[in-house]
């Protein structure tokens, strides 16, 4: 089976989760507000935007507030289903926003230790609520009927073969080749031999990961010609190379940003275009591999194929990015955003010019809650169902981690670390499909020490992460004086 499907999945909730990392990047990175509760105004955005986009007279096993039915209310109106439901987010974005001007009014006037603590309790308190106050949005069971725009209308297709996979599929080789360009242009700075022995640590490190699978499994690498009898040694040497290689090549270079991009770039390419391309060697089968390639192509959308519900959301999620990556980073590199920056490091300095800071602290509040409102009726569309147990205070922690990966203050970091850690987090779960059932909770906790050790060789070796701060333009006149 082609990973394509799966590729789909992880990078709709990559947009969607870089979108809610935006709005903590607003707060945290660029006006230094630690907001530890940043999951209430996901799981707000969620609720709200389900609750009134949501036609009354659900299954019988929802006993919570009767939902608007607003996404039905424009059935007549051309397009009313995706309006309704884009009137439904608007509105579940504004009750986010407002939720954080009610939490933010009495606590943004503390420490910075004491608002993450609170905030954090807030949070946790507005959980229980949903969780447990089933006449409100149905307790514990949640929501199981939630409105996905348009999804009647798909999958669509031209009927012709060849058109379908000219509309829907060279747009994708062109995303991977764009993608790939970047990396190059991210990866440019290292030394050769820093790239060289990043490449040997990176094949090395995959290399042991499948000799110890096919071990535990009683298998073998096949390759058509040669069969190899692998061993738990090869196995060690191989993971001691892999060690060995990447410290060399974290001592031999500045830039560590660009060689673990460099690494995961080669794990993405060995994992996604690696293992078809050795059954095209072995089988002959070009099925998988041509589905990767072109990847917003589904051949099972028709009897042409063409483009199918989960690769529109996909796109339309990846719009929603964009726009909002553009209205963030037009906010900050104005004189309003100027200021924010300036209260994240040192309040008094635009005190004492005349600003008023508690406002502008607010405004930044309401701003990335809204974000992340935004990101919470995605989330739910893309789902389909939510219930509390979706918004634990984790959520919130895996956002930090992923803005402390890519860089604070660095609209493009908080999107490479969003992916980068969504990678890794997601990647892994495949583990479980190589390994023995019993062995299911060590590989769960595994998975946190893999994030868990990048974040700890990030803050080591690149404390202001992948990327860095980034540098704005703070549009200087003739003489000094500000264009603004």
């Amino acid at each position: 089976m082609a990973l394509a499907d799966f590729f789909i999945s992880l990078l709709t909730f990559v947009t969607i989760y870089s979108l809610f990392g935006l709005g903590l990047n607003v707060k945290f990175g660029f006006t230094g507000l630690i907001d530890f509760g940043h999951v209430a105004y996901f799981m707000i955005g969620a609720y709200v935007t389900v609750f009134v986009a949501m036609p009354a007279g659900l299954s019988e096993t929802y006993e919570g507030l009767t939902g608007l039915g607003l996404a039905t209310a424009f059935a007549g109106v051309p397009g009313g289903d995706l309006l309704g439901w884009l009137v439904a987010l608007v509105v579940g974005m504004a009750a986010a926003a407002l939720v954080s001007l009610l939490v933010g009014i009495p606590t943004i006037r503390l420490r910075e230790d004491y608002l993450a603590i609170t905030a954090l309790g807030i949070a946790t308190i507005l959980n229980a609520v949903f969780h447990n106050e089933r006449w409100l949005f149905n307790g514990a069971f949640g929501i199981r009927e939630v409105h996905e725009p348009l999804s009647g209308v798909f999958p669509i297709g031209t009927g012709s073969f060849q058109l379908n996979l000219l509309l829907f599929g060279l747009p994708s080789v062109a995303i991977l080749g764009y993608a790939a360009y970047r990396t190059a242009k991210v990866v440019r700075p290292l030394g050769v031999r820093p790239a060289l022995l990043g490449t040997g640590a990176t094949l090395a490190l995959a290399g042991s990961v499948v000799f110890v699978i096919t071990t535990m499994t009683g298998l073998v690498v096949d390759l058509g010609v040669l069969v190899l009898n692998v061993d738990n040694t090869i196995a060690f040497v191989l993971l001691v190379g892999s060690v060995v290689a990447g410290r060399a090549a974290l001592t031999e270079t500045d830039h560590i940003g660009a060689l673990l991009a460099l690494a995961s770039a080669l794990l993405f390419t060995l994992w996604y275009l690696g293992q078809p391309l050795v059954a095209l060697v072995t089988d002959g089968e070009t099925a998988d591999l041509l589905l990767n390639l072109f990847w917003l192509y589904d051949a099972t959308a028709g009897s042409a194929g063409g483009l199918d519900y989960d690769r529109f959301f996909f796109l339309f999620t990846l719009a929603f990015l964009v726009g909002a990556y553009l209205w963030v980073e037009r906010t900050v590199n104005s004189p309003y955003g100027r200021v924010l920056r300036a209260v994240r490091e040192d309040e008094s300095v635009p005190e004492a010019l005349g600003k008023p800071t508690f406002r502008y602290k607010i405004q930044s509040l309401m701003f990335g809650s809204a974000l992340a409102g935004a990101a919470g009726g995605l989330w739910a569309a893309n789902i389909g169902f939510i219930d509390p147990t979706q918004f634990a205070s984790t959520v919130t922690f895996f956002a930090y981690t992923a803005v402390i990966i890519g860089g604070t203050a660095n609209n493009r970091g908080v999107v490479l670390g969003t992916a980068v850690f969504w990678v890794i987090n997601s990647g892994t779960r495949f583990l479980d499909d190589f390994f023995p059932s019993e062995y299911a909770q060590q590989l769960a906790a595994l998975r946190l020490i893999l994030i868990g050790a990048l974040l700890i060789v990030i803050l080591y070796y690149r404390p202001e992460g992948m990327l860095g701060e980034q540098d704005y333009d703070i549009n200087l006149g003739r003489g000094g004086a500000s264009d603004d």
